[in-house]
């Protein structure tokens, strides 16, 4: 069944097994089958990976704008930008790679006005083609930084290339991004609000926001030769909670089968005055293609979604689990693990692990419990701090790979 409240979603996101449980502890996790990236002048012990290669993937930790050794944080978001992608430079550098080979990007800045300026410091990291990119305001990002990117790298150029939609056919670019890029068989599409390609004027209510938002994207997904079946995985950034439950009405319908797993994350800023901003992960059908469903009877949406040799989860979180951050944090990588387990994968196969937090004040909680479910090569991790409200105090999506 499809999700009939996304407000509820927002808080509960799923109520199944044992959400107080945490992961399996029997034994020490194996050591990632991955080649793990860091570079010689990067600090080591760090509960976390700086990048994770996986084939032709690299998945980038994001980078925060302050000099990775010293952690001295320059004046200026143009200057934090440069530094938070000089640091992704030398991530790039170690795998034999450059910025040429970034497919998709997420931008957090800790404030959008600083969006013009990250703006012109980010362009000038490339010559030609750009990136598929996502831009959004945190809550909070973690040392007061003014901006984080993480990013994913393909390491075969030939299988590169821009999605290039008629000219007229979506809004305007609001920045130094492309609308999509393919990576081999997947493609990367930039996070995309509810502007009309006429310039008509953006509509007050986040449903008519969130209808034009899926029609840019078909026009985006039609160009690459997909249709919305295609998508592998979903975020969708909101800044009105209240309003949440209008999404789910008019996102759903755009998918014939159930949508794809998907996070619904609170913000307080999105660029310009859009109250939604979603993002997709899609790829070219014909591998193997397993949909890991919710329980039966269960209102929730798909838990995860292998697609070839990718497997990408829903943004899990455990309430339920109970009020402190180690019981939510436990109980989320419970549920996370079940998914993995039901795909035929473990901890080692992932590649990228998106946490997101009510309270940045949790985030040594967080590492201490990062390490005992990763003990050895740990996958590539994002945090930002999001709105939350009475929501749950953490909340976490991953992406593995064989």
């Amino acid at each position: 069944m499809r999700l009939t409240s996304w407000a509820l979603l927002s808080f509960s996101l799923l109520q199944l097994g044992c959400a107080g449980s945490p992961p399996s502890e029997q034994a020490p996790a194996p050591a990632s089958r991955h080649r793990i990236v860091r570079p010689d002048s990067f600090p080591a012990g760090r509960p976390y990976s700086f990048g994770v290669q996986a084939g032709n993937f690299l998945y980038l930790s994001g980078q925060l704008g302050r000099h990775i050794a010293t952690g001295d944080q320059p004046e200026g978001i143009g200057a934090q930008t440069r530094q938070a992608m000089e640091n992704i430079g030398e991530v790039l550098r170690t795998a034999g790679m450059d910025y040429a080979n970034l497919v998709k990007c997420h931008v957090y800045l800790g404030s959008m006005d600083d969006y013009g300026g990250m703006n012109q410091a980010y362009r000038s990291f490339f010559t030609e083609r750009v990136p598929a990119r996502t831009t959004v305001e945190a809550e909070g990002l973690p040392g007061g930084a003014g901006v984080e990117i993480a990013c994913v790298a393909h390491g075969n150029l030939s299988g590169i290339s821009v999605v290039r939609p008629a000219a007229g056919t979506l809004p305007a670019p609001l920045g130094p991004y492309s609308a999509a890029v393919w990576a081999g068989d997947t493609l990367y599409l930039s996070g995309m609000g509810g502007q009309s390609p006429e310039g008509k004027a953006l509509p007050e209510s986040l449903g008519e926001q969130v209808a034009q938002t899926l029609a840019n994207i078909r026009t985006t997904l039609s160009a690459a030769g997909l249709e919305f079946s295609d998508v592998v995985s979903s975020n969708v950034y909101v800044t009105r909670p209240r309003e949440s439950g209008e999404v789910a009405g008019v996102y759903d319908p755009s998918f014939t089968s159930p949508p794809p797993p998907r996070g619904l994350i609170f913000l307080p800023r999105l660029p310009g005055p859009i109250k939604s901003e979603i993002t997709f992960v899609a790829a070219r059908q014909g591998g193997e293609r397993q949909v890991i469903a919710p329980a039966a009877g269960s209102e929730q949406e798909t838990r995860g979604l292998l697609a070839g040799d990718a497997l990408y989860t829903r943004t899990e979180s455990a309430p339920d689990a109970g009020p402190g951050f180690d019981e939510q944090f436990r109980g989320t990588l419970a549920r996370l693990e079940g998914t993995l387990t039901e795909a035929g994968l473990g901890w080692r196969d992932v590649v990228h692990v998106h946490v997101y937090l009510a309270e940045l004040g949790d985030t040594e909680r967080m590492d201490e419990i990062f390490r005992e479910t990763f003990p050895q090569e740990p996958p590539a991790r994002t945090t930002i701090q999001v709105m939350a409200g009475d929501g749950p105090r953490v909340q976490a999506a991953l992406v593995a790979r064989r």
